[in-house]
């Protein structure tokens, strides 16, 4: 009988423990969570969690499909100079980051305007290499809102300087099991940052993001990312096999295969370098325009005549 009150009694201090480590985690951050999409601050970097984009059972994963949904938004809506996709890519059949890639490609959003993080295997390395590895000290996070709470919280404690974005999944509220997963997922993260002092998977060389565009690009700026992304779509897909034990590739932003070291963008320099000088432009019209007088002068002296006859 007594074992059973013991039992009993550690699993009530257990239960009260995860309580008060929620209502800590959730009470530190739910002022920075917008209420929508439309209502979110702007940073010049958005981070997008990566997820699985189908379901066990079949199907898309609506969750999966509003947070692409949201980082869509925010590049529409000119809240973001850059989206970091971070997420799993520990084998060469999964591929969260690319998923994201071709999917945000599809809404519209330029390939410039996207860095792919391979390494993002938990919410915790996508944090930790966000500021580490890529040099972010401010970010908008998008992801769910019952999300949201815990990514915040691991923010603050990396000195990371955070907003929330919610990527509401209207199709398929948060059910108990998922909830009761996120419950003990926010309690092991306290733990994970005071107590035991994890570390993430892989750390890695640092990246720098690309220059922001927003402020440089104009709206029109969709319409031409087709053709640079026919630029980069010339060679096969090599994906980063990053799993334990084994060393993670830099950062590229990818295009079915080519790499971008250090998130510089090879399309950018391309259309730079193929870009006329407008002052060119400007000289090379004035010459031809001198060029062509005398053939006019001619042609008028031809013409006038023919006039005076016909009068």
């Amino acid at each position: 009988m007594r074992a059973g009150w013991t039992i009993v009694g550690l699993l009530a201090a257990g239960a009260m423990t995860v309580v008060g480590l929620n209502l800590w985690v959730v009470m530190a951050t739910h002022d920075r969570i917008a209420t929508s999409p439309l209502t979110c601050q702007s940073r010049e970097v958005g981070i997008v969690f990566g997820t699985s984009h189908g379901l066990v059972g079949g199907g898309s994963n609506p969750h999966y499909q509003a947070r692409l949904d949201t980082a869509a938004q925010l590049y529409r809506l000119r809240r973001v100079s850059n989206l970091l996709l971070s997420g799993d890519n520990r084998t060469r059949y999964y591929n969260e980051p690319m998923t994201m890639w071709r999917d945000l490609r599809a809404r519209n959003v330029p390939q410039e305007f996207m860095t792919l993080d391979y390494a993002g295997f938990s919410t915790f390395d996508t944090l930790v290499r966000a500021h580490k590895v890529f040099g972010v000290d401010e970010a908008v996070l998008v992801t769910q809102p019952w999300h949201l709470p815990r990514a915040l919280f691991i923010a603050d404690a990396l000195g990371l300087e955070a907003v929330g974005c919610p990527a509401i999944s209207e199709r398929q509220p948060p059910g108990l099991k998922l909830m009761l997963r996120e419950w003990l997922a926010r309690a092991a993260t306290v733990g994970d940052l005071y107590l035991w002092g994890r570390k993430p998977r892989f750390l890695g060389p640092q990246e720098s993001l690309p220059t922001p565009v927003l402020s440089s690009h104009s709206s029109s700026h969709p319409s031409s990312s087709h053709s640079s992304d026919k630029h980069v779509m010339s060679t096969r897909e090599d994906s980063v096999t990053a799993g334990a034990g084994q060393q993670a590739a830099p950062n590229r932003d990818v295009a079915d295969g080519v790499e971008v070291a250090d998130g510089v963008d090879v399309t950018d320099k391309e259309n730079a370098a193929d870009t006329p000088d407008p002052h060119a432009l400007a000289r090379q019209a004035q010459a031809s325009l001198l060029a062509s007088l005398p053939g006019v002068k001619q042609a008028l002296l031809q013409w006038l005549p023919v006039r005076s006859d016909t009068n």
